[in-house]
């Protein structure tokens, strides 16, 4: 068999034990649900990672007492036609809250793949490199969720009913003839090109695809936005090895740390970075709003709409694409976060978003970049002073953000539009 996990081919540490087998291999094993019945004290011994199988008429509430020892939980899938597994891995997620790796194994459809993300599953077993190259080739064909799932991002129906609703309105109130193009019209466009982008340039590194949208597809039209946080100075630096004058927008949101802003300034000098532009929210609606600066505390979200959310639209108002450094392993709603994707008109790209935390501390090292000063005092995501606090250990690294809180994004990737159309990873 082999793996496909976060849009990759890996290697495939896991093993599934025998049936009935006495003792388990020393590598990671994968075993039955009724080998785990008859054997869980023996198997609580082991020293190696454990994972589980689940047929698909075993429901993932019977392990529930014991979800936590298990790195894996490896779904069947019988037949094409038979939707218990998705089912599961949905219940995995949300009614259990499982972290761990997902796979679905058995008799699977390329088709399925973007619901198979949709409903957390993050690997799938294939047959062979042939079949594994058609799942990868899939993952850039499809580009519009067919069906509704757990998170928020929108269904192709509902996003032609809302698109449709949006355009009739607009011709209901426009006093003279037009024929504008229609928001389906550049729906379907900005599918398109998420596509055609996917296909094209999916395979390529970090750097190489940076290369290709600056020098290639959108140059003079393509800007950074970049937090200057624990991590930033990677995809800064790859950016300044292109084109040090491409632009990078910084929110100032008048809340972050003063370390932040010392950071950015050293950031610019080291890397050359000749465009970095710090947008700051509207006084006037920081005056209606927030008058007291405390409006963090009592409605953050509200706080980020206005601080973060509004100043960004006309940051990007002369550009046609922007590049983040969101990454999957950042967890939560990261977790499935394509490389390529449509927002609000515009593409958005997320070279880094298959990077791990290891890659990335090999490559701060590599480079000799400089840390931000926070990130030794135990913070790893570091956004406004207010809302930062620690990560503890074990943590994810975003922990600290908002702690205490039903909240872990500001609002500038979780708008409709930036939900609403996104190639699968490649």
């Amino acid at each position: 068999m082999t793996l496909l996990k976060n849009g990759a081919v890996v290697d495939d540490p896991w093993v599934y034990q025998a049936a009935n087998a006495a003792t388990p291999p020393d590598a990671p094993v994968i075993v039955t649900l009724d080998d785990w019945q008859h054997q869980h004290r023996s198997l609580r011994g082991r020293n190696t990672p454990l994972g589980i199988r689940l047929r698909s008429d075993q429901p993932p509430s019977l392990i529930a007492d014991d979800l936590g020892l298990f790195g894996v939980v490896a779904l069947e899938f019988p037949q094409f036609k038979d939707g218990r597994g998705f089912s599961y891995a949905r219940s995995l997620r949300q009614r259990h809250n499982y972290q761990g790796e997902i796979r679905a194994t058995g008799n699977i459809l390329r088709d399925q793949f973007m619901y198979l993300d949709r409903c957390g599953v993050n690997a799938v077993e294939v047959e062979d490199a042939s079949t594994a190259q058609a799942w990868l080739e899939a993952m850039g064909e499809f580009s519009v969720w067919m069906q509704p799932a757990a998170d928020v991002r929108k269904s192709a129906l509902q996003l032609r009913n809302t698109t449709q609703g949006i355009g009739a309105s607009r011709r209901r109130f426009e006093s003279t003839p037009q024929t504008p193009k229609s928001d389906a019209d550049e729906v379907a466009a900005a599918a398109a090109k998420v596509r055609s982008f996917s296909q094209t340039y999916g395979h390529l590194t970090a750097q190489n695809l940076l290369a290709a949208m600056i020098k290639t597809e959108f140059s003079g039209r393509i800007a950074v936005v970049s937090s200057f946080g624990t991590e930033a100075a990677i995809l800064l630096h790859m950016v300044a090895n292109v084109d040090p004058s491409t632009p990078v927008v910084l929110l100032d949101t008048g809340k972050l740390f003063g370390e932040t802003l010392t950071y950015r300034d050293r950031l610019i000098d080291q890397l050359g970075l000749t465009d970095v532009r710090s947008v700051q929210p509207d006084p006037a609606r920081i005056a209606d709003l927030d008058p007291a600066g405390a409006l963090w505390k009592s409605n953050p979200d509200l706080c980020c709409q206005i601080r973060k959310v509004e100043p960004l639209g006309p940051a990007l108002d002369s550009f046609d694409m922007w590049i983040t450094g969101r990454k999957r392993y950042q967890g939560k709603r990261r977790a499935v976060l394509p490389v390529i994707e449509s927002s609000n008109g515009r593409i958005k790209v997320n070279p880094l978003a298959s990077w791990s935390r290891d890659v990335i501390d090999d490559y701060f090292r590599d480079y000799d970049l400089p840390h931000h000063p926070l990130e030794h005092d135990g913070y790893q995501s570091v956004g406004c002073m207010p809302c930062t606090d620690r990560a503890r250990p074990g943590e994810d690294p975003r922990a600290g953000r908002w702690r205490g809180q039903d909240k872990d994004e500001c609002g500038i990737h979780e708008t409709p539009a930036g939900q609403s159309l996104t190639s699968s990873e490649l």
